[in-house]
C-alpha cells in the first residue's frame, strides 16, 4: 500500500481525541455503605459491566471513524500482489528521447534513432484512456515538445514520428530534471519517465546524481548493444593564426578512431570551396588519435572556406569538418619617420627572404612612406595602418591626424623611447633606461599570434636581438603586456581604443650606438610583418560549434541589417535578416546545422560579404557507453526489458501499472461505522435514562 497524499497521515493523531475526551470526562464515584441497599449490589454489578462494554465499543468506533477519514484524505492505493489491486491505475508518462547526432549511427539492425522512436511509440501505445503523456527531445539542451502532460495520446505519437535527429551533443541531466518538473503537477499514482538513448558516456559527465523529485518510476531503454565503431575529424588547426597572402602555412588535422579494432587505408580529402585539393590515406590502431598535416597557400586576400572529409562509415555526421580562414593581404601601411627606407624594405622586400621558415610575397603588405610633416595633411582614406617610427616630437596637427585615425578604426604601431604621453597610448612613459648588460626579449607567450612563429624562446637565444636602452613605462589599466625584457620591463604593449588596435614597442627602431640591434637582426622582418597582420586581423571567431552564437562587428553599419544564410541551402526562405546593434554588433543564433554560412552587409552602396563555419561537437563522436547500472544509480532508475528483436515488453509495463485507490471504500466504511456508532449511542442513552427512572 502507498499514499498519494502522505501528509494527511498526520490526521491519524486526531483518532486519539475521543480517547482523551473520554478519559477527561470520567468521574470517580464515592462509595457510601447503606444497609438497605446492600442486597442490590450483586444485581447492579452485572448491569455496570454491560454499560462499560457498550461505552468502550462506542469509543473504539469513534476513534476508528476519525482514523478512516484521515486515511481516505491521504489517498491510499493498493499495489500489485493484493486481490483488490487487479485494476490498472491511471498513468502519466514522460518520454525523454535522445536526438543527439550520435543517434544517426546505423548498425546491422538499422538507425538507432528509428529504433528509439519505435520504442517510444510502443510506450505511448501501452497507455489507455485517462492516461497522459509528454515528450522531451534530448540533446545538450532539452526541447520539450509538450511542456505539460496531455491526454491526447495520438498527438504525442505523431510528434515522435515527426521527430528528427539534431547535430548537437548530449546532456542527460537537464532533460531528466525537466521531466521531473513536468510530472510534479501530476496527481496520478503511476508516474513514469522513459529515457531512450544510446547512453554514450559523454552525456553523463560533469554532473552528479539527479534526485527523483517527482517520485516517478524511471526506466532506461538502450537502443544499442555491443561496442560501436566510429571515426571522426576532431579539429582543424592552422599552424599559425595570422595567415597572409602567398604565405605558406600548415593545416593540422586531428583524426580519431573510436573503436577497439584498428583501421587501415582510411581516406582524408581536403577541399577549398567545392574543389578537391589533396587526398591522404592513413591507418590507426584501436582508440588512437592521428595528426595529419598539409601545406597550403592562399593567393589573394579574403575569407576562404572549405572542409576536410573522411571515408563514409556508420556515422557520417562527424566525417566532415568545415573551416573558414581569413587570408590577409593588400594591407596599406603608412610609415611615418624621418628615415623610412629600411621600413618599406622590411614590409615589402624586393626579393624573398627565408626567416623562421617564412616566405613572403610583395602583395601581402603595401607600404607607403612619409615624413612627420607630410603626415599632418596625409589622406587617411588610403591607409589601413599607421606605423610611427622614432618620431621624437608630434605636432598638434599630427596628433589630431592620429586621433582621427583612431576614430576611423585604423591600426597604429608605435616605435619610440622618447618621452611623449598621449591618452590613447597603452602606457605612460617615465625615465630612460640604459643597461650595461644588454637585455633580450625573454618573456613572451609563444601562443600569441605575433610570437607563435618563434619557437623555443628563440628571441632570447644567442641569435636574438639585444637591447641597451629603453624607457620605464606604466601600462594603462586596459592595456596588456605581450612581451617583456629580462628585467621585467615591458617590451610590447597593446590596447584597443574603440575599433582601433594599438601596439607600442618600448624601443627605438633605428640602429644607433648603444641603442639596440633589432633592425639588423634576422628576426626583425617576421616580427614587424606579423605585428602588421595582428593589428589588421579581425578578432572574429569564424569557426564555431552547432548551437553557438556567431558574433561579428560592423562598426560602420550600426543600426543596419545583415543577411545570413547557409551556403548549401537552396531555399530563399532560409535567409535570416539580422539587425545590427547600435554598437555595430551582429548576433546570429540559428546555427543548428553544420556547414558554411554566408553573411552580407550593405554599406554606402557596397556589399560586404563574409563567411563562417559551423561544425558538429567533436565530443559526441565517442560512442563509448556508460554501464546501465551506473546510469541507473545516477538518475534513480531501472533498466527496461526488451525482446531479442528490440521490441518493448508492454505486458510488463501493464503489470507494474496495476493498482487501485481505496479512499472511496474507506469513506463508505467510515459512514457505516458512523451510523453504527449513532445507533449504539442512542441505545446507551435510553438505557441510562431508563435506569435513572
Amino acid at each position: 500500500m502507498a499514499f498519494l497524499n502522505p501528509l494527511f497521515l498526520f490526521g491519524l493523531l486526531a483518532a486519539t481525541i475521543p480517547l482523551i475526551i473520554h478519559l477527561w470526562s470520567r468521574r470517580q464515584a464515592v462509595t457510601v455503605d447503606f444497609s438497605s441497599l446492600m442486597f442490590l449490589v450483586a444485581a447492579h454489578r452485572q448491569n455496570v459491566r454491560r454499560v462499560q462494554l457498550k461505552q468502550l465499543l462506542i469509543l473504539l468506533l469513534r476513534m476508528l471513524i476519525v482514523a478512516l477519514i484521515a486515511l481516505a484524505l491521504a489517498r491510499p492505493f493498493l499495489t500489485l500482489g493484493l486481490p483488490l489491486a487487479a485494476v490498472r491505475a491511471k498513468t502519466d508518462v514522460v518520454i525523454v528521447l535522445d536526438n543527439s547526432y550520435s543517434m544517426q549511427y546505423k548498425d546491422v539492425d538499422g538507425i538507432w534513432f528509428e529504433k528509439a522512436k519505435t520504442l517510444a511509440i510502443d510506450v505511448i501505445r501501452s497507455l489507455r484512456h485517462g492516461d497522459s503523456a509528454s515528450l522531451i527531445l534530448m540533446s545538450d539542451i532539452p526541447h520539450p515538445v509538450f511542456r505539460q502532460l496531455t491526454p491526447d495520446i495520438e498527438s504525442v505519437i505523431a510528434a515522435i514520428e515527426q521527430a528528427e535527429v539534431s547535430y548537437r551533443a548530449t546532456n542527460i541531466q537537464s532533460s531528466v530534471e525537466l521531466a521531473h518538473d513536468i510530472l510534479s503537477d501530476s496527481t496520478q499514482q503511476n508516474k513514469e519517465i522513459y529515457i531512450i538513448s544510446d547512453f554514450a558516456q559523454n552525456g553523463w559527465e560533469d554532473w552528479g546524481i539527479v534526485p527523483n523529485r517527482s517520485g516517478a518510476r524511471i526506466v532506461l531503454l538502450p537502443v544499442t548493444q555491443g561496442n560501436p565503431h566510429n571515426t571522426n575529424i576532431e579539429e582543424i588547426r592552422p599552424s599559425h593564426q595570422l595567415i597572409g597572402v602567398d604565405l605558406p602555412f600548415h593545416i593540422n588535422t586531428k583524426l580519431n578512431n573510436h573503436s577497439d579494432t584498428p583501421i587501415s587505408q582510411l581516406t582524408l580529402s581536403f577541399y577549398v570551396g567545392e574543389k578537391k585539393k589533396k587526398t591522404q590515406t592513413f591507418s590507426a590502431t584501436a582508440d588512437e588519435s592521428v595528426m595529419t598535416s598539409l601545406t597550403h597557400t592562399f593567393t589573394g586576400p579574403g575569407t576562404y572556406t572549405g572542409y576536410f572529409e573522411l571515408t563514409d562509415d556508420r556515422l557520417n555526421a562527424d566525417n566532415r569538418r568545415y573551416f573558414a580562414l581569413e587570408a590577409l593581404g593588400e594591407i596599406r601601411v603608412l610609415c611615418v619617420s624621418n628615415q623610412t627606407e629600411y621600413l618599406t624594405l622590411a614590409l615589402n622586400p624586393n626579393v624573398n627572404k627565408q626567416t623562421v621558415n617564412v616566405s613572403l610575397k610583395p602583395s601581402m603588405i603595401q607600404p607607403t612612406a612619409c615624413t612627420p610633416t607630410e603626415f599632418e595633411t596625409y589622406p587617411l582614406e588610403s591607409v589601413d595602418i599607421i606605423l610611427l617610427a622614432d618620431v621624437s616630437v608630434l605636432s598638434t596637427k599630427a596628433i589630431e591626424q592620429l586621433r582621427e585615425s583612431i576614430r576611423q578604426g585604423k591600426g597604429i604601431i608605435v616605435f619610440t623611447s622618447d618621452n611623449y604621453n598621449l591618452s590613447w597610448l597603452p602606457a605612460q612613459f617615465g625615465q630612460p633606461i640604459t643597461w650595461q648588460i644588454p637585455q633580450q626579449v625573454s618573456k613572451y607567450n609563444q601562443t600569441h599570434p605575433i610570437f607563435e612563429i618563434f619557437p623555443d624562446n628563440i628571441l632570447s637565444g644567442q641569435y636574438g636581438p639585444r637591447f641597451f636602452q629603453s624607457m620605464t613605462v606604466s601600462p594603462t589599466s586596459d592595456a596588456s603586456v605581450i612581451a617583456r625584457f629580462g628585467d621585467e620591463t615591458p617590451f610590447l604593449i597593446e590596447r584597443s581604443e574603440g575599433k582601433s588596435h594599438i601596439l607600442l614597442f618600448n624601443c627605438k627602431l633605428q640602429q644607433q650606438p648603444n641603442s639596440n640591434e633589432l633592425l639588423v637582426n634576422p628576426y626583425f622582418l617576421p616580427l614587424i610583418q606579423h605585428s602588421i597582420l595582428y593589428v589588421m586581423h579581425k578578432d572574429t571567431k569564424k569557426n564555431i560549434t552547432v548551437g553557438d552564437t556567431y558574433v561579428a562587428s560592423y562598426p560602420q553599419n550600426s543600426g543596419g541589417r545583415a543577411w545570413i544564410k547557409r551556403v548549401d541551402s537552396t531555399d530563399d526562405e532560409d535567409i535570416s535578416v539580422v539587425p545590427i546593434s547600435e554598437n555595430g554588433t551582429v548576433r546570429y543564433e540559428l546555427t543548428e546545422l553544420p556547414g558554411i554560412y554566408q553573411i552580407d552587409v550593405k554599406a554606402q552602396d557596397k556589399l560586404y560579404r563574409d563567411f563562417f563555419a559551423v561544425n558538429t561537437p567533436a565530443v559526441e563522436a565517442d560512442l563509448t557507453s556508460i554501464s546501465l547500472q551506473l546510469a541507473s544509480e545516477r538518475v534513480d532508475a531501472q533498466a527496461g526489458k526488451t525482446s531479442e528483436t528490440g521490441e518493448l515488453d508492454t505486458e510488463e509495463l501493464d503489470i507494474k501499472r496495476h493498482g487501485r485507490e481505496i479512499w472511496g471504500e474507506l469513506l463508505i466504511f467510515a459512514v457505516c461505522l458512523l451510523l453504527l456508532e449513532g445507533f449504539l449511542s442512542n441505545r446507551a442513552s435510553k438505557s441510562t435514562s431508563g435506569e435513572g427512572k
